[in-house]
């Protein structure tokens, strides 16, 4: 069961679905609050005296668009889960949803199932993430994970807790960032292409023109790069897609042997 704090923010303009929401929701022991449009929306998210653990997104909204929701608040510094919840089906709908921040795009009629699952899965995450925080403050090691903990170039990142490390400081980066990092982690030296990506990570089955990857690595490049012009750890490999590389002299040294 979840803990009872948990508090659900539903930013939904169709009252029926919005009280069915809410009512799923409570049933599951989470603290649920409507809100019916997107100004509202982000009056309460950031209201710090009722703190807003998930935010289940519509797109349609009267006034200010699910998208210029997410973008406010993330540009606000808002750093807790943005589920999108639409009926829009075209890939360029999912793309932009991600584009401006949210973390799961769940297309409109869902599974009631499906979606606790991405709720809770979310909330874990971002429970996991504060509690290696509050290890860190108090001067403890987070116990969990440990195997998650990947180190290249000045970085650290626990991948259990969300802790990034460049150069000895913090560095915060949403969870579909730390997503595309896993996965070029877990594929450290091959070359991915970017339908690979987008369907991996993304979660489109459809691959579009898009440069969402591309702005993608290029924020991952500022993050961990001492010179993003000229990358050692994600390259582009032109005509084939993208590259990480976790020892850059390592590699060269293999190369030339």
């Amino acid at each position: 069961m979840p803990e009872p704090s948990a508090h659900i923010l539903i930013v939904e303009d169709d009252a029926h679905i919005a009280r069915g929401l809410k009512l799923n929701l409570e049933a599951e022991g989470y603290r649920a609050t409507i809100a019916g449009d997107g100004a509202t929306a982000v009056e309460m998210a950031i209201d710090p005296r009722q703190p807003v653990d998930l935010v289940l997104l519509d797109l349609m909204l009267p006034g200010m668009s699910g998208y210029a929701v997410c973008e406010t608040l993330r540009n606000r510094g808002w750093e807790q889960p943005v589920v999108i919840l639409s009926a829009r089906t075209l890939t360029e709908d999912r793309v932009r949803g991600f584009n401006s921040g949210a973390d799961v795009y769940l297309q409109k009629p869902f599974d009631l199932e499906e979606l606790l699952s991405v709720v809770r899965n979310q909330l874990q995450r971002r429970r996991g993430r504060s509690e290696g925080e509050g290890n860190r403050a108090n001067g403890k090691e987070a116990e969990a994970g440990v195997s998650d903990i990947v180190q290249f170039g000045e970085a650290t990142v626990n991948f259990d807790t969300y802790e990034v490390r460049v150069a000895g400081r913090e560095v915060r980066l949403t969870s579909l960032e730390m997503k595309l990092l896993r996965y070029f982690v877990e594929h450290s030296g091959s070359v991915v292409s970017r339908a690979e990506l987008l369907s991996e990570v993304w979660g489109l089955s459809r691959v579009p023109t898009t440069r969402t990857v591309d702005n993608f690595l290029l924020n991952l490049r500022k993050v961990f790069e001492r010179d993003p012009a000229n990358p050692r750890h994600f390259l582009s490999v032109r005509g084939a897609g993208y590259r990480f590389v976790a020892n850059p002299d390592e590699s060269k040294v293999k190369a030339e042997e």
